[in-house]
C-alpha cells in the first residue's frame, strides 16, 4: 500500500518499519526459545542447539535493521543520515556494540 499510496522515501520508512517490527518479535520468540530451553524437558536439548545455532543471526538482524531504520528517519527529518549505518560497519553483534556503534555515528558524517 505504501508504494502505491505514497513517495519511495516514505514507502521505504515503511518497510523499514514493518522489518524492525518483525525481527523484534522474531528476536523476543527466540529469547523465549531459550529461557524454556533452559527449563530443562523432553526437548530441551532439541530447543537449546536450535536456539544457539541462531542467537548470534536473531541480535544481528536485530541490531543491524533498527540502525537502517534510524538513519532513513534522520534522512526524512532533513539530517544528515549515516547510509549504511554505523552497525553495518562495524558488524555488530550484542546490544552493547549496537549502543556503542549509534553513540559514534556522529564519526561517520
Amino acid at each position: 500500500m505504501a508504494i502505491a499510496k505514497a513517495e519511495p522515501a516514505a514507502a521505504e520508512l515503511v518497510a523499514a518499519e514493518c522489518v524492525v517490527l518483525a525481527e523484534t518479535k522474531d528476536h523476543q520468540n527466540w529469547e523465549l526459545i531459550g529461557r524454556v530451553a533452559d527449563q530443562g524437558g523432553p526437548h530441551a536439548k532439541v530447543l537449546k542447539a536450535a536456539h544457539d545455532a541462531v542467537e548470534e543471526d536473531e541480535d544481528h538482524h536485530l541490531y543491524h535493521t533498527m540502525g537502517w531504520c534510524r538513519e532513513l528517519w534522520i534522512q526524512s527529518l532533513g539530517m544528515p543520515a549515516v547510509l549504511p549505518p554505523p552497525e553495518e560497519e562495524r558488524k555488530v553483534e550484542t546490544a552493547i556494540g549496537a549502543a556503542r556503534a549509534e553513540h559514534a555515528r556522529d564519526d561517520y558524517l
